[in-house]
C-alpha cells in the first residue's frame, strides 16, 4: 500500500498541533460560558432576594436605604390590633366599693354560691390584704385546695378575665415571658403576658396574671426583672424594655421600646413543693406575699351575690384609708421589736426593713377587711418571718421551740399567736 505521508512529517505535526489548539479553545470557551451563566444566576437571585426583603420591610428601597424602610415595619401586629380595638371601646363602668369588710364577705359568698368554692373568711381577708401589700403573691398548699381557683374567681367577681400562664421547666430568661424579635420573620413574638400588660395600660381594671407552677423553673431567673421593677417607688420608672429601638409603626403605648407596668397589674404564682420543683429563694419570698391554703374549708351555704366591678383606683383608696385610720402604729412597732428580739435569740433570724414596711400595710388592711389586729400580726410573721426556719438545723430549732413558745405566751398571751406556735411545732422532733 502506498503511504501518502509520514506521521512524523512536518505536515502531520502541524495538523496535530492545530487540532489540539482548537480543542483547547473550545473547552476554554465552554468553561467561560458556564461560569458566566452561574455568576449571572447568582446575581439575579441576590437581586431578587434583596428586592423581596425590601418589599417585606414595607418599601422598595433605593440606593441601599433598607435601614430607613425597616423602621416602617409593623412588627407588633397583635399589639397594634389592641390599639385599634381599645380605642373604639367605651370607658369602663365600675361599682363603687366603700368597705373592704363587706367586699370580702361578698367575695366569699360569690365563690360559694356561684363557683362552689369554699374558703374561710380568714383566707379571704389574707388574700385581699396580700394584694394591698405587694404586687406579687405566692399561693401555696396541697393540690385541690383552690390555689388557682381563688384567683380565677376573684377576677370573675370584679368583672375581668384572669390570664393563666403555665410556667415551663426550661424557662430561664425574660424573653420566655415577654417575647422576642424574630430575625427571620422580622416580627416580634407577642406572648400572652405581653398582650395583657399592654391591655392594662388602657384600663383601671384590676389585672390578675397567674403564673401556674411558678417554681417548676427558677423564678429568680426568668422573673428577675419584674422582681426589681415592681419595687420601684416611682411608678413612672416601672417600665419594661420590650425592644431596644424605636420604629414608626410600633404600638402607640411603647415609648422608646419600653412599656409601663401599671399599678393595676398583680402577679399570683401557684407553688407546689415536691421533687419536681425548685425551692423558692429568699429574694422572692421577701418581695412576695404568701397565702397558705393547707386545708379545705368547710362547705357552707353561700348567699346569692352579684359581681362587684371594683376599679384599681377604688381598691388603692380603700387601702390608703385603712392605713390612715390605723391608730396603733406605736403598738405595732413594739410588737415588732419584741418578736424580733425573741426570734434572734431563739432562732437567729430577724426582720428586714422591707418586711417591716409590708407589715405596716398588711395589718391595717387585714383589720379593714374585718379581722383582728393580733390575728393579722400572727398571720404575717408566721408566713413571712418564721418561714426562714426552712432549711435550718432541725436539731437546733427543736431545742429552741419550748423557750420560743414560753416567751410568746409571756409577751402576747396564751390565746394569741396560735399560727406561729403551730408553725414552729412542725419542726418538733419526737423523742
Amino acid at each position: 500500500m502506498h503511504i501518502l505521508f509520514s506521521f512524523t512529517s512536518p505536515s502531520a505535526i502541524f495538523i496535530y498541533a492545530l487540532v489540539i489548539f482548537l480543542l483547547i479553545g473550545v473547552i476554554a470557551s465552554l468553561i467561560i460560558v458556564r461560569e458566566y451563566k452561574n455568576t449571572n444566576t447568582v446575581l439575579i437571585r441576590e437581586k431578587k432576594s434583596k428586592k423581596a426583603i425590601d418589599v417585606y420591610d414595607g418599601n422598595e428601597t433605593m440606593n441601599g436605604s433598607s435601614s430607613q424602610a425597616s423602621k416602617n415595619v409593623e412588627r407588633f401586629s397583635e399589639l397594634l390590633m389592641i390599639d385599634k380595638d381599645l380605642e373604639k371601646s367605651t370607658d369602663d363602668q365600675f361599682d363603687y366599693v366603700s368597705s373592704l369588710k363587706d367586699f370580702c364577705e361578698s367575695f366569699r359568698n360569690y365563690c360559694a354560691y356561684n363557683k362552689h368554692l369554699y374558703y374561710s373568711i380568714d383566707d379571704i381577708r389574707s388574700f385581699i390584704a396580700n394584694l394591698a401589700t405587694s404586687k406579687i403573691m405566692i399561693l401555696q398548699g396541697m393540690s385541690g385546695t383552690g390555689k388557682t381557683s381563688i384567683a380565677l374567681a376573684f377576677e370573675d367577681f370584679i368583672g375581668n378575665q384572669t390570664t393563666v400562664i403555665a410556667v415551663q421547666p426550661m424557662r430561664k430568661e425574660r424573653s420566655d415571658l415577654v417575647g422576642y424579635f424574630n430575625e427571620f420573620t422580622k416580627k416580634f413574638n407577642e406572648t400572652p403576658l405581653l398582650k395583657e400588660l399592654y391591655k392594662s395600660n388602657f384600663s383601671d381594671k384590676i389585672f390578675i396574671i397567674v403564673l401556674d407552677e411558678v417554681n417548676i423553673a427558677r423564678i429568680e431567673y426568668y422573673f428577675a426583672e419584674f422582681l426589681s421593677l415592681l419595687e420601684y417607688p416611682n411608678l413612672e420608672q416601672r417600665t419594661l424594655e420590650i425592644t431596644n429601638d424605636k420604629r414608626n409603626k410600633d404600638p402607640k403605648l411603647l415609648k422608646d421600646g419600653r412599656l409601663l407596668i401599671k399599678p393595676n397589674v398583680y402577679f399570683l404564682g401557684t407553688a407546689n413543693n415536691d421533687e419536681s420543683t425548685f425551692s423558692i429563694s429568699d429574694k422572692v419570698y421577701d418581695r412576695a406575699m404568701i397565702l397558705n391554703l393547707d386545708k379545705k374549708a368547710e362547705v357552707f351555704d353561700g348567699k346569692a351575690q352579684d359581681k362587684i366591678k371594683m376599679s384599681n383606683t377604688n381598691f388603692e383608696e380603700l387601702v390608703k384609708n385603712a392605713q390612715n385610720s390605723y391608730k396603733n402604729t406605736e403598738k405595732l412597732e413594739q410588737w415588732i421589736e419584741i418578736f424580733n428580739k425573741i426570734i434572734i435569740q431563739d432562732f437567729g433570724i430577724n426582720f428586714g426593713n422591707r418586711m417591716i414596711n409590708q407589715l405596716k400595710t398588711y395589718v391595717p388592711t387585714y383589720m379593714a377587711c374585718g379581722g383582728k389586729e393580733e390575728d393579722a400580726f400572727d398571720d404575717f410573721v408566721s408566713k413571712k418571718i418564721l418561714r426562714k426556719l426552712e432549711g435550718k438545723d432541725s436539731l437546733k430549732i427543736n431545742s429552741s421551740i419550748g423557750p420560743f413558745i414560753d416567751e410568746i405566751n409571756t409577751e402576747f398571751g396564751k390565746e394569741n399567736m396560735l399560727r406561729c406556735k403551730e408553725y414552729v411545732s412542725k419542726f418538733q422532733i419526737n423523742g
